[in-house]
């Protein structure tokens, strides 16, 4: 990946922590599958290389979660304050064009 030469694939393995929806109970998994699957997290695992090798340190991380997060309310509160797409708009960009 890092000589640049040619194409590469990365694979990160995830899981998917919450339901399907806000009215999911997640009933059907156990919770001893979801924290292995914490366990293995991509991202937690990156987090922890980063300050075990020093790359970053934990203020740092602090202050880019901080900054995610601060990101991501700006969308939301964006989203929630704009106004409704009209029922046309459903299929917009859904579909390629021939």
């Amino acid at each position: 990946i890092r000589s640049g030469n040619g194409p590469f694939f990365l694979e990160a393995v995830t899981y998917r922590y919450r339901g399907h929806s806000m009215g999911d109970p997640e009933r059907y998994r156990e919770k001893d599958e979801v924290e292995k699957w914490r366990e293995e997290d991509p991202i937690g695992i990156y987090r922890h290389h980063l300050l075990k090798e020093k790359i970053v340190t934990g203020e740092e991380l602090d202050e880019l979660d901080d900054k995610v997060e601060a990101e991501v309310q700006d969308a939301v509160e964006f989203a929630e304050s704009s106004p409704e797409p009209a029922p046309e708009e459903l299929f917009t960009d859904i579909y390629a064009e021939n």
